[in-house]
């Protein structure tokens, strides 16, 4: 959740045409897996991991990435502050909006709503997972 709501304030800045969201859930994603994961993200027997389909289906990872994805889609348009054009490091941010410009459509509702169940259904899986490892 903490990652979720951080990827969404950041959605607050957009540079040029990309917001920040995006940007933490490209970085994120393959370190929560590679680095932070705890398998969900793997599957193999003993030390090899073994690259396969049923990673998909069998594990929480890519469900967990797909619902942070949906979120920070689903928020793409909170933005207040937004950098007309590079470089980046160079030009200010200007305030653009305000929070109560911000409206969601009912399909970037939905989109939210979604990401939060598949969110939910990843952590108990994960969790199922962990507390059968864990006896």
């Amino acid at each position: 959740m903490a990652v979720s709501v951080i990827a969404v304030a950041a959605n607050t800045l957009r540079s040029v045409n990309t917001p920040l969201g995006y940007v933490i859930e490209v970085v994120q994603a393959p370190r929560y897996g590679a680095v932070w994961g705890t398998g969900s993200l793997a599957s193999g027997t003993g030390e090899r991991i073994v690259p396969s389909l049923t990673v998909l289906v069998e594990r929480s990872g890519p469900i967990e990435i797909t619902a942070f994805v949906a979120i920070v889609v689903a928020t793409r348009g909170v933005m207040l502050w937004h950098q007309e054009s590079g470089p980046r490091w160079k030009e200010e941010f200007e305030r653009v909006r305000s929070p109560r410009d911000w409206s969601l459509t009912r399909r970037e509702w939905a989109l939210l709503v979604g990401g939060y169940l598949l969110l939910a259904l990843a952590c108990y899986r994960e969790a199922v997972a962990i507390a059968h490892v864990a006896g």
